[in-house]
């Protein structure tokens, strides 16, 4: 069986630029496992994927293999797909790995990564925090928007594959860093993707909507039950450093599409249920999560029809 350095399973805008890492930090042999046939058939026709970073191109080198239908082993897996798509993918991590080989998961909100533990035991499992904005133009080209950065740790177990991951990531130009505890930094990104993604996708408009009189004054309320579930946690986190973070974050990318808006544009289905759907579950009443989650459920339902 073939063996390769690394397979990432999702070859979208995220899964692209932890290619990008993995190659620029030495990680030749890159296997990218996608659900089209299409995509797989456009990137190998392409020999690769290109990313604008920094304002520069660059050609990353990869074989594009459909996920159901790859039979490799890989030393590294990264699994960049959405939250919801995650169940589906299980089993081909398991095919793909062996007993100990470090996986990555670097999915927004709460529910995939925990899935993913339960089935794969005798994996390293990981969780990634990502703060990197990037958009797919099409199946080979990936604009990186900015942000270099991923907090990584395991829960379960000591990381040594995740340290080993680390350093070709850091040397490919990832601000890469292991932490103790890494569901602090799920709450402090869920906070954020709580308040950015339903609110541009309801309203159809690009992050700078956030930054609105509205829009803030919907921020802080969402962040207040954030805050509330959290604590049901053990974590005691602060509403205004956390509506301080969102505002910083928001400023940054304000001229770009949140990926929950180009999911609901596009016909496909959310990560609402484990972002303020899990919030508003957490929390036991009907607050403005669960209000958001109905009301982006309801659109996606509507543009999910739409598209068939």
């Amino acid at each position: 069986m073939l063996r390769t350095d690394i397979c990432i399973v999702g070859g979208g805008a995220i899964g692209s630029i932890m290619a990008l890492y993995a190659y620029r930090g030495g990680l030749d042999n890159i296997v990218v496992l996608y659900r089209s046939r299409s995509s797989v058939e456009n990137v190998n026709s392409a020999g690769g994927l290109t990313v604008t970073y920094r304002g520069r191109d660059f050609f990353i080198p990869i074989h594009a293999m459909i996920s159901h239908e790859a039979y490799v082993k890989c030393d590294y897996l990264i699994n960049s797909v959405k939250a919801i798509d995650v169940p589906d993918t299980i089993g081909v991590m398991s095919r793909l790995t062996e007993p100990g080989t470090p996986i990555l998961m670097v999915q927004n909100g709460f529910g995939s990564l925990e899935l993913v533990e339960s089935y794969l035991k005798d994996r390293e499992v990981s969780c990634g925090v990502v703060f990197i904005g990037a958009t797919r133009i099409s199946a080979c080209r990936v604009i990186h928007n900015g942000g270099e950065t991923v907090f990584a740790g395991v829960r379960h177990t000591y990381p040594r594959g995740l340290f080993d991951l680390a350093f070709y990531m850091l040397r490919g130009g990832c601000d890469f860093r292991i932490v103790s505890d890494i569901d602090l930094y799920r709450w402090i990104k869920l906070a954020l993707n709580a308040v950015v993604n339903p609110i541009t996708a309801i309203v159809r408009g690009k992050n700078r909507v956030v930054l609105s009189k509205w829009g803030l004054e919907l921020a802080r309320i969402i962040i207040d039950e954030v805050v509330q579930a959290a604590s049901k946690h053990g974590y005691t986190l602060d509403p205004d450093k956390l509506f301080k973070m969102v505002v910083r974050n928001v400023e940054a990318v304000a001229e770009n599409y949140s990926s929950m808006y180009q999911d609901v544009i596009n016909g496909r289905r959310t990560e609402i249920d484990f972002i303020n759907g899990y919030v508003a579950r957490e929390l036991g009443f009907r607050g403005v999560n669960h209000i958001l989650t109905l009301l982006v459920k309801l659109i996606e339902e509507t543009y999910v029809d739409r598209f068939g």
